[in-house]
């Protein structure tokens, strides 16, 4: 059924494509409608993220992903919805199949040149490779890749004209997590996050501000084993820090600052820490880009200890040969501690590389293809943990 109604959106893209009137998008009424249809195909050497040494599942996979965006304006305040269909199939797995759906509507609203109101809701129907997030390192322990449903809405006010020194951003969002599974272990995972914010902007030069930005986690898990095991916590972030433009070819952002995780268990300590959050992308010439970011931050365990303490660092470089060819390579390193006593020192250590490349070709105006390859490398202080995983394929992508 699903092989069928993936060929009828695949030819009524390339119908649209033939009949549209405006390059990338169809009028409809008040709405540009703009599809898009993604497929690939890749070889996968471990699908099952499999630990080292033990006997891994090899396959080929077909993926297929069509979206449709609808866009409008509303007394010309940009308002958009939008669908995508991610379905996935193992030709030597088929209990690894999945089929993910992704809803979002967002849009913006501006009441005057001071305040601006902009919002954003998604939900998504989705799936975790077997040996991932609540499975990481027991892959071949279950027989199918967990499915969960996630929903997320946001909210953001700003206050300050865009040519003014200031500018103070209020921000409320709320993120649930729920798996489809009945069973204990995962019932216990099951979360809401409430969190609310501030940041604000100073303008000390023409193209660089300081900012502050200020934020409190709510997190509250439905169901406890008991009061004194509950992982329900409040976070305070307080970071602070620059942004600029330097150069035409220069912008980035650094912010740093303290973290404070404080669980309601009497038996979970207090977490004290440092947090920081940078990025910065550089632009020597008009047809290449380097970037590299970091981050570190607190997040929900999922199975050992009181929390994960996550500290992310990528490089990445994008560079365009002839005007239909380009390049992109990057390299990660993510580092997750899970804490376990009071005095932030983990009881366990991943440390996970990333590597991707990828050759792509702009056939088209509206047909891309791209020649791509990823490893991942997952070592840990836990045997039972460290993997690897690498996927070669050819991906396509058909627009308007």
């Amino acid at each position: 059924m699903f092989k069928r109604t993936t060929s009828l959106v695949a030819l009524s893209v390339i119908s649209a494509i033939s009949n549209a009137q405006e390059a990338g998008r169809i009028e409809a009424g008040q709405f540009d409608i703009i599809p898009t249809f993604n497929t690939s195909m890749s070889y996968v050497d471990n699908v099952a993220y499999a630990r080292d040494d033990d006997p891994k599942i090899y396959s080929w996979r077909a993926t297929f992903s069509p979206e449709i965006i609808a866009a409008t304006e509303i007394d010309g305040n940009p308002v958009q919805f939008g669908y995508r269909l991610a379905r996935g199939v193992y030709f030597s797995s088929s209990a690894d199949d999945y089929t993910d759906h992704f809803f979002e509507a967002s849009g913006e609203y501006e009441l005057n040149s001071h305040h601006r109101l902009s919002g954003t809701a998604q939900y998504e129907d989705g799936h975790e490779d077997r040996g991932t997030g609540f499975s990481l390192g027991a892959g071949d322990d279950i027989t199918s890749p967990d499915t969960f449903k996630s929903m997320y809405a946001g909210a953001e006010y700003s206050y300050g004209a865009l040519t003014s020194n200031g500018m103070l951003t209020l921000k409320a969002n709320r993120e649930t997590l729920d798996y489809d599974r009945e069973e204990q272990a995962y019932l216990l995972r099951d979360r809401a996050k409430n969190k609310i914010g501030a940041e604000f902007a100073y303008k000390i030069a023409p193209s660089t501000a300081l900012v502050i930005d200020v934020t409190n986690t709510y997190t509250r898990y439905d169901r406890q084993l008991s009061e004194a095991s509950s992982l329900d916590s409040d976070t305070l972030r307080v970071l602070g820090g620059i942004t600029w433009e330097s150069t035409a070819a220069t912008t980035g952002f650094a912010k740093v600052g303290y973290t404070e995780k404080d669980f309601e268990s009497a038996t979970r300590s207090t977490f004290y820490g440092v947090d920081w959050e940078a990025g910065v992308e550089w632009q020597p010439v008009s047809y290449s880009t380097f970037r590299f970011s970091t981050s570190a931050d607190t997040r929900e365990t999922n199975g050992e200890g009181n929390f994960i303490r996550g500290r992310d660092y990528t490089a990445s470089w994008d560079h365009e040969w002839l005007q239909r060819l380009s390049t992109s390579t990057s390299i990660s390193k993510l580092t997750d501690e899970y804490v376990l006593d009071d005095e932030g020192i983990a009881n366990r250590e991943d440390d996970l590389m990333r590597y991707t490349a990828a050759v792509n070709y702009q056939a088209r105006r509206y047909l891309s293809f791209s020649l791509y390859y990823t490893l991942n490398d997952r070592d840990s202080n836990r045997d039972a943990i460290g993997y690897d995983r690498s996927i070669i394929g050819l991906s396509a992508e058909v627009s308007l």
